[in-house]
This record gives structure tokens, sequence and C-alpha cells, in this order.
């Protein structure tokens, strides 16, 4: 069977002990037998009671995921603090098994065209983060030339609008004596080298608090978290509910004429760009120099846009 399959067969196993607390291993085993054969590629893989074992142990082990077994009730169950990154990251090869589970699929099942590079990477980057090793790698300028060698400290992982980003310290950088992460897209990284030499992991650096309030992939330390309310109209009000703008949003009204809401969040180039993407239907009630911002913004394109 394929890479992705036994990947496949991981996930089948983490959502079902998820989803069933307290699942018996034999039940366990049958459902995974079952539900792998809706795949293709799948004459050659093994589904016994010691395989599934044996998955369990690697999940623990590869994912950080908290897969536990209850004496007392007989069956896997996982922590509730047991939900790991490494799971959205997993996602995409379920999106894959599942697209070729019949050929028949991809018929009416529409991806978007322009494929995210750099994902070959993910996991050399999962392995050198988890084992604090120094990576090195050239990057590609966006005047198509190619930078000299980066030697980094990788500390993390970031997805945002479906490209996948590079969380690092720079070794001798301009900005490693300050502690400041760099963000490097996984696209433009080449010839990714992953050395065998450690690094140890600075207490000063933490990447969840870093970009705890910060929409983007630049966490922009300078920057103070402000307070943002905005209102949309009815019907973009029930897009921002069911896409939040952030993690930290707070709805104020929503009703039949207004949906408002409050968010702490740095105003970062990205979140302003953001911003001008729902503007139509949005008003900015504080910040107000926020609102000129946007407007400022506007007047110039409109300038730009004229003959």
């Amino acid at each position: 069977m394929s890479k992705v399959g036994y990947i496949q067969r991981y996930l089948l196993i983490i959502r079902k002990i998820r989803n069933e607390k307290y699942i018996g291993l034999e039940k366990l085993t049958n459902f995974v037998e079952e539900k792998i054969s809706y795949y293709d590629d799948t004459e050659n893989i093994g589904t016994s009671q010691r395989t599934i074992l044996r998955d369990i142990k690697d999940i623990r082990y590869y994912f950080d995921i908290g897969i536990e077994y209850s004496k007392a009730n007989n069956g896997y169950y996982i922590m509730e603090n047991g939900y790991s990154d490494f799971e959205k990251i997993l996602e995409p090869f379920d999106l894959l098994g599942s697209l070729y589970a019949d050929k028949r699929l991809p018929k009416f099942v529409f991806t978007e065209k322009r494929k995210a590079k750099g994902t070959e990477h993910l996991f050399s980057l999962i392995h050198a983060i988890k084992n604090s090793l120094i990576t090195e790698f050239f990057y590609l300028k966006y005047d198509n030339t190619l930078s000299h060698v980066r030697k980094v400290e990788p500390y993390a992982l970031k997805e945002f609008k479906g490209r996948w980003y590079l969380l690092a310290l720079e070794i001798d950088g301009k900005l490693v004596e300050k502690g400041m992460i760099k963000t490097w897209g996984l696209d433009r990284i080449q010839n990714l080298n992953i050395t065998n030499r450690r690094f140890n992991k600075s207490s000063h650096v933490n990447i969840e608090e870093e970009f705890k309030n910060t929409f983007g992939i630049y966490s922009d330390k300078d920057k103070q978290v402000e307070e943002v309310i905005l209102s949309f109209s009815s019907i973009s009000g029930n897009y921002n509910e069911s896409l939040p703008l952030h993690e930290t949003q707070e709805t104020l009204i929503d009703n039949d004429e207004e949906f408002r809401i409050k968010i702490r969040v740095k105003l970062t180039y990205d979140f302003i760009m953001e911003l001008l993407s729902q503007c139509e239907n949005m008003k900015v009630i504080s910040p107000k120099y926020l609102r000129d911002t946007l407007i400022d913004i506007h007047k110039k394109a409109i300038k730009t846009l004229q003959p």
C-alpha cells in the first residue's frame, strides 16, 4: 500500500477513538478493515489487531496524540488535551485518499486549481522541529534569484490562506540577537537539508503566545494588541459567524439589521488586507485610525485606477 494509504489508516484510528470513547481493540480493528477497503491500493495492507496496536504506538510517538487504554472501561480513548496540530497536517491526506477511493469522484469533486507548492517539505520539517535539528536551505527571492544558504533553528509550521510557512530563528541572522522569529514560505524553500546538528530551543521563544493576537504570518512584535469593533450587514455577518476573522472574535450584536463583532488583534498588513476584501458590507466602528487607513487606501486605489 502507498504511504498515503498508511496515513489514511492512522486517521481512521484517530477519528474512531475520538468519536467513540473506550472502543475495544476488536471493534476498532473491524472498523478500520471495513473503511480502508473503500480506498484504492489496499490489497497488501494489514488490518490485524497486531497492526492496529503498532499503529497506535506510532501515532503516539510521531504525532503526539495521547491515545490511552482504560482497563476499567476496556477500551481506548484520547485524553482531553490529546489533540495535536499534526492532525490538521494529516487532513489533506484524508482528502487525497477520499478523492481516489473511486475514480469517478474527481468528476464531481472540484478542487482549487492553484496547487500550493512546498508541501513536500512538511514531514521533513516536522522531523526537524520535533528533534531540534538545525536546517539549511536556499531561499528563492521574488526576483527569482537564490539567496545564500540559510541556516535556521526551526520552531513551528503555520498555515495561512492555503500556504505553509516555516517559523524559525536564523543562525547569524540580523534578528537572532533579539530572539525574533522569521517567516519562510515553504513554496520558496529549495535544496532543503535537515542536518544532524541539534540546537537548544530558546526559553524566550513562545510561538503560540507570539501569534495569539496576530492575523496572518507575521507576528510584528513591535505592534500593540488593539480592540477592533466591526459592523457587517446581516448577510455578511452570517459569513463571518461561520468563519470568524480571529479566534478572539466576540459577537456584540446579531439581528436582522446588523452583525457586530469585537476582536483583539494587531493591526498588521495581512489583517488590513483582509478587511479590504470585505469593505463593501463592513463598517469600522473603532479604532478611528483603522477606518482612516482603509479610506486612504481606497482613495489611492481610485486615483490609480482612473485613466
